[in-house]
């Protein structure tokens, strides 16, 4: 399993290969016109509760020291499999300057520009953009990497993304107070990015039927560069480069705009591609928005549309592969702002400006999940919404097939009430678990039979060892589990979700190493106030059992397990028909897992009679 690799191959897809490539070549071209920190009127109309509190935070920092980044801190990814160690001070280094610079604009004050001058000093002096974690040095037996060949990774594009932001907002406070360093930032990014994007072939860019989520974060990062930092006889074949990439990407998403990978990292492929088609709208007078508005890019409203189809209530989204069910906080809500313009979509504009924290934005975004650019169009856009009340979307029903997600609730526009999420599709998919024909059950908004989601990562995650981590196996998945089996990786393990008028009938037989003439189906529909699930199956030998995992540690009665309700929402009974039935608890322990379901997850093993064919669970809200 590639970290961020998986099949694509959908009837029909979200544009055509080559539209964002002609639009580019065809288009009269503009500056890209971000106003620097000398235009004064531009800086001083920033939101003052954001402004403020930036200022703050950057006072607080300056004058402390700045996060050593040591070589122990790298090579613990090798000798003891931590991404954190390294990439926890890395981040803390680079969003410390981040908002140094946004405060050098907001307020250009020597002490001010120095300190950012001093955090971008610090990015030119590091030995590698490139995250441990995806440097070569440990495959070939090394615990430091090769300055003489920079590998151009997420890294490294975020590094010069930060720089060129830098330069395009404080450039000219830099050229008074330290000049030199913008000739050095330029310098570093010809040496570490633009050289190797175009004298390489990378991975991450993929091929014309495999779609990275990795190639629009990085060409969106370095066409930014290209503007800002690139000498004129490179930027041309940078911009270049850079398009095509995007256009590869956009071409072999499915035209329903699902994102195989979740909500979580909607933000990183499709959100950073949109963001970068942003800019080129700007570079190109309007272009692209022509496009979605009724031309060749006009699917993209589906892409944008994505968040708020898997919005489940609240802050959960519908979860699955390693995504997160509990969205991330905050998240750069302006980007779906801005995108949701683009593609004229006022009631997904009002979606994202509701949960839209500008100051928490600026102050406390996770490195990964907010760079400078997004901070800079948020603190700069006169138009920015201010939240407010309103329903969200919420639709009735959502089929997503081309990745083999459905969602169903009682009520559109309503989280109160019962809500059934299903997983279909394949085991080869982006940061694929194996879940085929799992689902969820969520109550009032919030999800009580669950997907657990992921633990941090490590070297394990993306290694050949990823599918014995526990989270990852089908077992702890609300899916069955014919004759003890588990699911195996890959794109031959597979599952059809065929619509019903409420619900879905699931093809399991190709998810389980199943013995000819054996098979499994799921039905999984929500009606008259209840779920029910019903497996049917023909097996030659063995036990027939199903999982359920849910939050909490249910409760036995006579009337079957209750699942607690939480965050206000009523309780959840599970009643059944299996001859035997036991629970299973597991502490959590990870932060990023606990923060969506605190101290403990459990399952609900359910074993039907050995001369049973099916299975069969109600669920519906009860009083808590």
């Amino acid at each position: 399993m590639n970290e961020h690799t998986g099949a694509t191959k959908h009837r029909a897809t979200l544009v055509h290969r080559g539209v964002l490539t002609a639009l580019w070549n065809d288009a009269e071209r503009r500056a890209l016109d971000i106003p620097d920190a000398t235009d004064r009127a531009a800086w001083r109309a920033v939101d003052p509760a954001a402004r403020e509190a930036l200022l703050a935070r950057a006072d607080a920092e300056a004058g402390t020291p700045w996060p050593d980044l040591l070589l122990s801190h790298w090579a613990a990814y090798g000798s003891a499999g931590s991404r954190l160690a390294y990439e926890d001070p890395f981040f803390a280094r680079s969003e410390r300057t981040r908002r140094a610079v946004l405060a050098a604009a907001l307020d250009p004050t020597e002490r001010r520009v120095s300190e950012a001058a001093d955090g971008l000093w610090l990015l030119c002096e590091q030995s590698t953009w490139c995250w441990p974690a995806h440097d070569d040095a440990f495959a070939r037996g090394r615990a430091t990497t090769n300055v003489a060949s920079p590998v151009l990774d997420l890294g490294a594009g975020e590094a010069v993304a930060l720089a060129a932001w830098a330069d395009l907002v404080i450039g000219p406070l830099l050229d008074a107070l330290r000049g030199g360093l913008r000739d050095r930032l330029r310098s570093e990014a010809a040496r570490r990015v633009f050289a190797p994007l175009l004298e390489r072939e990378w991975h991450w860019e993929g091929t014309e039927d495999r779609v990275h989520n990795w190639a629009p974060w990085i060409h969106g990062n370095v066409l930014i560069a290209a503007q800002a930092l690139a000498a004129d006889d490179l930027r041309a074949g940078l911009e270049a480069r850079c398009v095509d990439g995007l256009d590869r990407y956009l071409a072999q998403l499915p035209a329903d705009g699902a994102i195989d990978e979740g909500f979580a990292y909607w933000w990183q492929g499709a959100g950073r591609a949109l963001d970068a088609l942003g800019i080129i709208d700007r570079i190109t007078g309007g272009a692209v928005a022509r496009e979605i508005a009724g031309g060749s890019l006009a699917g993209l409203g589906e892409l944008v549309r994505f968040p708020e189809r898997v919005h489940l209530g609240g802050s959960w989204y519908a979860s699955y592969s390693d995504a997160e069910p509990r969205a991330p906080e905050p998240l750069p809500w302006h980007s779906l702002v801005r995108a949701a313009r683009l593609a004229e979509l006022p009631e997904t504009e009002a979606f994202a400006a509701r949960r839209l924290d500008l100051a928490r934005t600026v102050t406390s975004s996770s490195d990964t999940q907010a760079g400078l650019g997004r901070q800079v169009l948020a603190l700069l856009d006169a138009d920015l919404p201010r939240g407010g009340a309103g329903p969200d979307p919420l639709p009735a029903r959502v089929d997503l097939r081309s990745i083999g997600v459905g969602i169903a609730r009682e009520r559109a526009g309503d989280a109160r009430g019962l809500a059934l999420v299903v997983k279909a599709g394949h085991n080869d998919e982006s940061h694929n678990h194996n879940d085929l024909g799992a689902i969820e059950i969520v109550v009032d908004g919030v999800p009580l039979v669950i997907d657990p989601g992921r633990e941090t990562y490590t070297a394990q995650t993306f290694s050949a060892e990823r599918y014995g981590l526990w989270y990852v196996s089908s077992d702890w998945h609300s899916a069955p589990l014919p004759r003890g089996l588990v699911q195996e990786p890959g794109a031959r393990a597979r599952a059809e979700a065929r619509a019903t008028a409420s619900g879905w009938e699931l093809d399991l037989d190709l998810a389980y190493p199943l013995k000819e003439g054996e098979s499994w189906r799921r039905t999984a529909e929500l009606a008259d106030g209840a779920v029910r699930i019903r497996d049917a199956w023909r097996l030659s030998d063995g036990t027939a059992r199903a999982v359920l995992v849910c939050v909490g540690e249910p409760r036995e009665t006579s009337e079957g397990f209750v699942v607690p309700g939480r965050e206000g929402s009523r309780a959840l009974l599970l009643s059944h028909d299996a001859a035997a039935a036991s629970v299973e608890t597991r502490a959590v322990e990870d932060p990023i897992m606990a923060r969506s379901w605190g101290p403990v997850i459990s399952r609900i093993v359910l074993e039907a009679d050995p001369a049973a064919a099916s299975l069969e669970v109600r669920a519906e809200a009860v009083a808590a």
